[in-house]
C-alpha cells in the first residue's frame, strides 16, 4: 500500500464535550454513537469527521519534530505509577488515584508525552462495564482450584475502561528458501528371532533437495505498544476485529482512560519484522513439505513498511490476595476475559489424595493386595 504524504503538524485545541441540559460532561456509550451525560441521560450524536484511516511511511519517524498529527487531540492529564510504569493519559480535568494497571495507589501527574504520534485510529468499546464484570465474575466462577474465598476477593477490584497503545504495520516480504525434504519409505527386512526367520518393516528417509521463492503482503500486523499492560495477558485476549476501526476522534476518550504508548514506533517494527520473518519461515517450511525436513534455510527482505498508531479498548483491573498482585483485562469489543489467579494447594491435594485412595479401593476390590 503506498505510503500518503506525510501530515501538517496539528495544534491541540480546548475540545468540551458538555451537556447541554446539566453541564455535566458527556461521556462515550460503549456500543452506540452517541455521547450520553451520566447524570440526566441526556445523549448527544458523536460527531466524527469521515476522513480515511491512512498508512504511514516508517521513514516519516526520521524527520524531528515529527511531521504526523500529535498528541491525543483534546487536553489529557497524564499520570504514572512509580510501581509498574504504566502512565495513564485522562481527557479534561480527571484524576487518578491509583494505578489501573497493577491497582497501585503511588501514581504521579506527570507532563503529557513530548511528540506522541496522534493515533490514526480507535476501535470504540462495544460493552459496557457492568457487562465487562459480569464476564469477569463468570470466568472467576469458572476457575478450578482456586481459593474458596477468591470471588469475594476479586469482586472488590475496580474496574477502568482503558484504551491500550497499539501499532499495526503493512510490509511486502520477498523470501528465498532451499533446503531437503524427507520422504518415508519402507523396506523390507528379514531377522532371526528364536531360530525363526522373520520379515519386518523398516522405514526409511529418500531425501529431496528443494528450493523456491515465497512473496507475501503482510496487512495490520498487530504489536501492544503499552509496557504497562502484562503482554502474556494481551494476546490471550486477542483477536480485536479491526475491520470495526472508525478515524480517531478524542470524544471517544470521554470517560474512559487512555494510555500513552511506551514502546516507539521504530521499536514496535523490530517486533514486528521478527513475527513476518517467522510466519515467512512456516510459509517455506510448508512449501518444502515431505514428512521431514532438514537443512531448511530462509532468506528475507520486507520492504515498503507502513504503520498506524491506533486504541484498542480494554478492561483493567488488580486485585490483592495473599500479599500478592493478580491482574485481569476484558476485551472490550469481543467481552474474552483473561487473567490471573492463585492456586489453592489444599484443594489440588485433596483431590490428589481422592484419587490415590480411589485407586487403592480399586486395587483391593480387584484382589491385587
Amino acid at each position: 500500500m503506498a505510503a500518503p504524504p506525510p501530515l501538517a503538524p496539528t495544534e491541540v485545541t480546548e475540545t468540551e464535550f458538555k451537556c447541554a441540559g446539566c453541564g455535566a460532561t458527556l461521556q462515550y456509550s460503549p456500543g452506540t454513537t452517541m455521547l450520553k451525560c451520566p447524570y440526566c441521560g441526556r445523549e448527544n450524536e458523536l460527531q466524527v469527521t469521515g476522513k480515511p484511516i491512512l498508512e504511514h511511511d516508517l521513514n516519516e519517524l526520521n524527520v524531528v519534530p515529527y511531521t504526523t498529527a500529535q498528541g491525543f487531540g483534546t487536553p489529557v492529564r497524564e499520570f504514572k505509577c512509580n510501581r509498574c510504569g504504566a502512565t495513564t493519559s485522562l481527557a479534561g480535568a480527571e484524576m487518578a488515584t491509583r494505578c489501573a494497571f497493577c491497582g497501585s495507589d503511588v501514581v504521579v501527574e506527570t507532563p503529557p508525552a513530548p511528540n506522541m504520534i496522534r493515533p490514526e485510529s480507535v476501535l470504540p468499546f462495544a460493552i459496557d462495564k457492568n457487562n465487562a464484570t459480569q464476564r469477569f465474575q463468570g470466568w472467576i466462577r469458572g476457575l478450578w482450584f482456586r481459593p474458596s474465598n477468591l470471588k469475594r476477593m476479586a469482586g472488590l477490584a475496580k474496574l477502568d475502561g482503558m484504551y491500550a497503545p497499539h501499532f499495526t504495520y503493512d510490509a511486502n516480504a520477498h523470501s528465498q528458501w532451499r533446503g531437503e525434504a524427507g520422504h518415508y519409505y519402507y523396506d523390507t527386512e528379514w531377522v532371526t528371532v528364536q531360530g525363526q526367520r522373520q520379515s519386518r518393516q523398516v522405514r526409511k528417509v529418500r531425501w529431496v533437495h528443494k528450493a523456491g521463492v515465497h512473496d507475501f503482503f503482510y496487512d495490520d500486523e498487530l504489536v501492544c505498544a503499552s509496557r504497562g499492560l502484562p503482554l502474556k495477558i494481551v494476546q490471550k485476549i486477542y483477536p480485536f476485529h479491526l475491520n470495526a476501526l472508525v478515524p480517531y476522534a478524542p470524544q471517544f476518550l470521554s470517560g474512559f482512560g487512555a494510555e500513552a504508548y511506551t514502546v516507539d514506533p521504530r521499536e514496535g517494527w523490530q517486533t514486528a519484522q521478527g513475527a513476518m520473518r517467522q510466519k515467512e519461515t512456516e510459509a517455506c517450511r510448508r512449501l518444502l513439505g515431505g514428512d521431514t525436513q532438514r537443512n531448511l534455510q530462509v532468506s528475507t527482505t520486507l520492504y515498503k513498511p507502513t504503520f498506524k498508531h491506533l486504541l484498542l479498548p480494554v478492561y483493567v483491573a488488580a486485585y490483592v490476595y495473599g500479599a500478592k498482585t493478580y491482574r485481569f483485562m476484558v476485551n472490550g469489543q469481543t467481552g474474552e476475559v483473561q487473567g490471573e489467579a492463585p492456586i489453592s494447594w489444599a484443594k489440588i491435594g485433596a483431590v490428589v489424595g481422592g484419587i490415590v485412595l480411589a485407586l487403592v479401593a480399586v486395587t483391593k476390590l480387584a484382589g491385587v493386595w
